[in-house]
């Protein structure tokens, strides 16, 4: 035997060595790699997922349609993001949390190296502050200033009386810091919502009003095509910061209204991940095979119905009143909801610090509410008309509601409307009456007693109601840094405004279920309800 084979055949033995120690000595950890799935196995394939409409833009700063935060999750990026299923911060496109003053004012910021948009722009703090300030311009008719209202400037920029966010200060490319007005405890959370995307500056001035139909962003997938009314393909971003996600190389999102059709996409296995229609649930959750599919979800949200205080019906508080203890929310959420959450009594929803289970809520009473109309001036009821986006869910919804309100002598008729069309007369406060819901944005008070009972946002609900002690109230609650202080604050608030002055009518919070293809790993759900799922980390098993 030559040195070379001699050589060879050591090498060899050794190998072997080596191999059988690792067999042996290393069992406990192959089961768990073989447990996790090892990266390269995750990487691959096309996801089938729906939306219920088409999404009517995709700029988040002018859109709140749950379609377009959907689509946000998938293409943009925000500053921080909630960690993995929980409500606990992370830095998303920063490199570290943020830090800030003793006096609870100034933040400093400092964003991760090399970042870059989808077509291959650097980001930079100048396209964070270009983002800020497009937000607060009057002309961006932005309907979600609020994320950044407390930042000093904000209203002046507001009210066209600065061009600059005064609060907002450039250090370099990758560090700033912004300043409030005073102490305001959401502050970074604010900072996770979808409407705080990050945008390209100088992609997005170029687009001009074409942003909202192909917008850029930083986030895990960008658009390959959008057929209106039909489908949205997205393709993986390869210049996304983190490089190993996502693992799905492209989403297929067919947009499909019906939602018998949607269910039966699914069963077909057409469709990957699906929330369940309620008028589809039982069947469902009775199935041998599909049950095994189902996930639950609680996200933080609250239904309730609307009245216009312009209306001249609603002006009085009876009428408000009559028609709250005119619907029967228990046998709505048996009915039509198949017991899948619980009734509201009050704004404020469980997992929402402030949540009060002992609330009174309005009981179901007919008789007592045709007393309080005739006591308004309405012995015979009145006639009036409910206008709603299209949903088959809602109409549904509106229908029991129609017939409960009948008993009572109250003639609502349904109008339902294209979603653009009631979304700007919502907006410009000219809904007479209307279901709506909250799926909170962060898991603080603030986000609902200020978005929905405060006088400055109730016109851009159509609710129209306002109360200088509860503006006062969620005023002092907004900068106090005391949470259980703050509590006391917007619970007296909120009792102000639900009991005394029903200025809405809580219905139920609900829980969500989704029907998973077995082959779909790793789903996480948005901890707020608010952007789907976790689509970076999700995952195709091969077949």
């Amino acid at each position: 035997m030559t040195i070379y084979k001699k050589l060879l055949v050591v090498v060899l033995v050794m190998l072997v060595m080596v191999s059988l120690v690792g067999c042996g000595g290393g069992q406990k950890a192959q089961q768990s790699q073989d447990q996790s799935q090892p990266a390269d196995t995750k990487h691959g394939g096309t996801l089938q997922d729906a939306l219920g409409a088409d999404p009517p833009g995709l700029d988040v700063q002018q859109n709140s349609m749950l379609e377009t935060y959907y689509m946000a999750r998938l293409l943009f990026s925000t500053l921080v993001r909630y960690k993995g299923g929980t409500t606990d911060l992370e830095p998303e496109l920063l490199a570290e949390m943020p830090t800030v003053s003793s006096d609870g004012l100034t933040y400093h910021f400092k964003l991760k190296p090399d970042l870059k948009f989808s077509d291959g722009t650097p980001l930079t703090s100048k396209d964070v502050k270009f983002t800020f300030e497009r937000m607060l311009k009057p002309e961006t008719k932005a309907i979600n200033q609020w994320v950044f209202d407390p930042i000093k400037g904000a209203k002046d920029m507001e009210d066209g009386k600065a061009t600059e966010l005064a609060g907002f200060k450039i250090i370099n490319d990758q560090e700033f810091e912004i300043t409030l007005e005073a102490p305001y405890a959401p502050f970074i959370q604010n900072l996770a919502v979808p409407c705080a995307s990050i945008y390209p500056a100088e992609a997005t001035q170029k687009a001009g009003e074409e942003w909202t139909l192909n917008p850029i962003g930083s986030g895990p997938y960008k658009i390959a095509e959008w057929v209106h009314d039909d489908h949205i393909t997205l393709e993986r971003n390869t210049n996304y910061f983190e490089k190993d996600l996502p693992y799905i190389d492209k989403i297929q999102m067919r947009i499909i209204e019906d939602e018998a059709t949607m269910t039966m996409e699914f069963e077909n296995g057409n469709i990957d991940i699906l929330p369940i229609p309620d008028s589809e649930y039982p069947r469902l959750a009775s199935d041998p095979n599909f049950s095994k599919m189902i996930v639950e979800n609680t996200p933080l949200n609250t239904y309730f119905y609307v009245m216009n205080e312009n209306v001249k019906y609603f002006q009085d508080v009876r009428v408000r009143k009559a028609i709250a203890m005119a619907i029967d929310k228990d046998k709505i959420l048996k009915e039509l909801l198949n017991n899948r959450g619980v009734v509201a009594k009050g704004l404020l929803g469980p997992g929402i610090p402030g949540y009060n289970e002992n609330n009174p809520g309005f009981p179901y009473d007919p008789e007592q509410a045709r007393k309080l109309l005739a006591e308004a001036g309405y012995p015979n009821g009145f006639e009036v008309e409910n206008w709603q986006a299209k949903s088959e869910t809602f109409y549904k919804r509106n229908v029991a509601i129609q017939a409960m309100l009948k008993q009572v002598g109250i003639d609502m008729k349904i109008n339902q409307m294209d979603s653009a069309s009631w979304r700007q007369s919502r907006n410009n406060g000219k809904v007479p009456i209307y279901l709506a819901n909250w799926w909170a944005d962060i898991p603080d008070p603030d986000n609902y007693m200020y978005n929905i009972l405060h006088s400055t946002q109730t016109p851009g609900w159509s609710i129209n109601y306002k109360n200088p002690k509860v503006d006062e109230l969620i005023e002092k609650a907004r900068v106090s840094t005391d949470m259980n202080e703050r509590i006391k604050m917007y619970q007296e608030a909120e009792k102000i405004a639900i009991y005394d002055d029903v200025s809405i009518i809580p219905l139920f919070h609900i829980k969500e279920y989704y029907i998973v293809q077995p082959y779909v790993k790793d789903v996480q759900f948005h901890p707020t309800g608010i952007g789907s799922y976790n689509y970076r980390t999700m995952w195709l098993e091969k077949k």
